[in-house]
């Protein structure tokens, strides 16, 4: 049986067409667990009249305590062999659940990772692994090395699980990058992972959005260099002394995300530029520590930026992603007509 977890909150308007989703898969051995987590809205209403038409649906209620609380219930109630997280604003494709399962069986494996859809201002993203095929967990760097910098090992919901190799939780005390966490811890412990290129869900991103308060600017920065010491010491357990230069590149280019968003945050210019200043000062600061002063980017607007980050040229890189902020919007408004 496949135990599919979904977390409950604030879904009022998408939790249904979730669950349908679950109910209509060719593979029919499964429990759903619904783990209301103290929604201000109908959503645990909603979840509780879902139950009563399918009594595979098992509704779990928590008081408010956050996704990776609610993740981690569900996995203490789950009853079935296999994990399956899903968001409750996402949908699974049809047939997928069957086809991952056959095909971790097939391969003995202890995990297996799929693509998906990336629904993001009204444009759908495929995105699928660079590989079909299974991966030796202990043997295969520059495959782990792939998935990681593509991104398929930052979800949980592109992915099926064993129960039994599940030995900790999602961490609850990460306010970013959990499920990061959660997947290194288990696949740490695996041997053997499939992989599959097809698409096994829908997920849905209206907007990325940004906030200029200090406190979640600092978060953002201490969270990003925890998550590299984390997948530092990921990489370096399963295969020793490699090339781990890319993990400095995700610091360095996650910073520069977040000195992109804030183009569009809202705010002061003054806030502004005091955000960027941090974020460019971290940049500077960590690129000094790990000795990767002349890393280069793949993206060209990235090197741009980075180059007057490097300059210490606020005026420059505030200029450059202002520019950046007029194209972005300007594409979006022409690919929506």
């Amino acid at each position: 049986m496949v135990s599919i977890i979904v977390p409950v909150y604030k879904s009022e308007q998408t939790l249904e067409r979730c669950v349908e989703s679950l109910l209509g898969q060719t593979y029919q051995d499964i429990e759903i667990l619904l783990v209301v987590d103290g929604p201000p809205d109908g959503s645990g209403i909603l979840a509780e009249t879902l139950a009563k038409k399918d009594d595979r649906i098992r509704v779990i209620n928590q008081s408010n305590q956050g996704v990776s609380k609610a993740r981690n219930k569900g996995l203490s109630e789950a009853k079935g062999d296999y994990i399956r997280f899903v968001d409750s604003d996402d949908y699974v494709l049809p047939g997928e659940l069957s086809r991952m399962v056959e095909c971790l069986e097939r391969d003995k494996s202890d995990m297996v990772i799929a693509g998906f859809h990336h629904l993001y201002f009204g444009k759908t993203i495929t995105k699928l692994p660079h590989m079909e095929g299974v991966l030796e967990t202990k043997n295969d760097f520059s495959d782990m090395q792939r998935l990681y910098q593509d991104g398929f090992l930052n979800m949980p919901w592109n992915k099926l699980f064993c129960r039994e190799r599940i030995v900790s939780g999602f961490p609850v005390d990460l306010s970013l990058g959990e499920d990061l966490v959660f997947n290194q811890n288990y696949i740490a412990g695996t041997s053997r992972i499939s992989v599959m290129q097809i698409c096994a869900c829908e997920y849905l991103q209206d907007d990325r959005g940004t906030t200029l308060s200090s406190k979640k600017r600092d978060d953002r920065i201490e969270m990003a260099l925890l998550l590299h010491r984390k997948s530092t010491q990921f990489f370096q357990g399963l295969y020793g002394k490699q090339n781990l230069r890319f993990l400095d590149e995700k610091v360095i280019t996650t910073f520069l995300d977040e000195m992109e968003l804030l183009g569009f945050a809202d705010g002061s210019g003054r806030e502004k530029k005091e955000n960027l200043k941090t974020y460019m000062e971290a940049c500077r600061q960590f690129m000094q520590k790990q000795g990767c002063m002349h890393l280069r980017p793949a993206l060209p607007d990235y090197r741009i930026i980075l180059y007057f980050v490097r300059k210490n040229s606020l005026t420059m890189t505030m200029l450059m992603i202002r520019l950046r902020t007029i194209v972005v919007r300007l594409v979006r408004l022409f690919s929506v007509r």
